[in-house]
């Protein structure tokens, strides 16, 4: 997969003809599978196009760029990239680009190459979201993906983004495409939690840990207060491993990845895991 820093305007440095998937992608979820798998069935039905995405570093809220997101850059990058696209077009958004008149987006699409469009049939683009389907689908060959719902509510980041701020981790990834997750540093045992991540409510959660492309099971203690101070290496999360006593080095960078919530942090002072968090985490795992 090539990734690109794209400013939405300018010719990339790519001849091949392309598919594009369209939307937010804030989140990568079961809603958006439907889209995508549309777009793997195009371009496997043509031997001329290649699949391509634009995604945003930061979503799009009422108009303005919002501090707070769901998912980092990264792991939407390696969902993508199992999913099999060939191209990722990374769009830092500003005031300039969302004011950006919807003819000229399609020019700039014109401009590279894009044949096909799959897109989600609210999708809207341009200065005040004047841009649609139906405008698209007069200049390429526009494919429009089934509205998913989980118990008839619209599958959509906003909704994954409540579940984050309860912590429901099990109804997460029962939308995700692949498991919620985040990548840190770990420091003794210990970690930050993201910046500018929309944080899981604290609590006690199993997870998977990679440090150094391998991966370890154990638990995360989140009790990190909303506006804590985290300079000098301040780090107020835990982590526990199963299967691995030693760091392998101070800061290694560290993806987690959340699969079931053990139990709620109301207690600001609580910094260590039970010892029935370890019994239960453990007997998770042999059964899982």
């Amino acid at each position: 997969m090539k990734i690109y820093n794209w400013d939405i305007e300018n010719k990339l440095p790519i001849d091949d003809n392309l598919i594009i998937c369209l939307g937010s992608f804030e989140t990568l979820h079961i809603g958006h599978n439907s889209l995508f798998k549309i777009a793997r069935d195009l371009r496997n039905e043509s031997n001329t196009l290649k699949l391509a995405t634009i995604i945003f570093k930061s979503p799009i809220k009422n108009g303005l760029v919002a501090n707070k997101k769901a998912f980092q850059l990264k792991p939407r990058l390696y969902t993508l990239d199992k999913l099999g696209f060939e191209y990722v077009f990374i769009v830092e958004m500003d005031q300039n680009k969302l004011n950006l008149d919807y003819k000229k987006f399609i020019d700039t699409l014109l401009l590279n190459n894009v044949k096909k469009i799959v897109c989600g049939q609210d999708f809207k683009f341009g200065f005040m979201k004047k841009g649609t389907p139906k405008i698209l689908a007069n200049y390429f060959d526009v494919k429009i993906a089934d509205e998913i719902k989980a118990n008839k509510v619209k599958i959509s980041s906003s909704l994954i983004n409540e579940f984050i701020s309860e912590g429901n981790i099990s109804a997460i990834n029962e939308l995700l495409i692949e498991n919620y997750s985040f990548i840190t540093f770990l420091d003794h045992f210990r970690f930050q939690y993201p910046k500018n991540l929309n944080r899981l409510k604290n609590g006690v959660y199993i997870v998977n840990v990679v440090i150094e492309n391998i991966e370890y099971h154990g638990l995360a203690l989140i009790n990190e207060q909303e506006n804590s101070d985290q300079e000098d290496g301040n780090f107020l999360n835990l982590i526990y491993l199963y299967d691995l006593e030693l760091i392998p080095s101070k800061y290694s960078e560290t993806f987690i990845e959340f699969l079931q919530k053990i139990r709620q942090i109301n207690d600001k002072k609580e910094i260590k895991f039970k010892q029935s968090d370890i019994q239960i985490g453990y007997q998770w795992f042999i059964e899982n």
